[in-house]
């Protein structure tokens, strides 16, 4: 089940009693918050990659000591 964008669950609402401009500002809106959600992911997700790929040089386990 594919899972539907804000802009197609707007589309699919009953708006008839919005303007055509608050319609599209609705639309803008959905957007933005889809675009802003998708960064904060994909900033976590490239800060997750990085800190894995630095934990064996913060694992005291993993140090050979003399």
């Amino acid at each position: 089940m594919k899972t539907k964008s804000l802009v197609e669950l707007i589309e699919s609402v009953d708006t008839s009693y919005l303007t055509e401009q608050e319609r599209v500002e609705a639309i803008a809106r959905a957007q933005a918050a889809e675009y802003f959600a998708e960064l904060v992911v994909s900033a976590m997700s490239w800060v997750k990659n990085k800190l894995v790929g630095k934990r064996s040089q913060f694992n005291p386990a993993k140090h050979s000591h003399a």
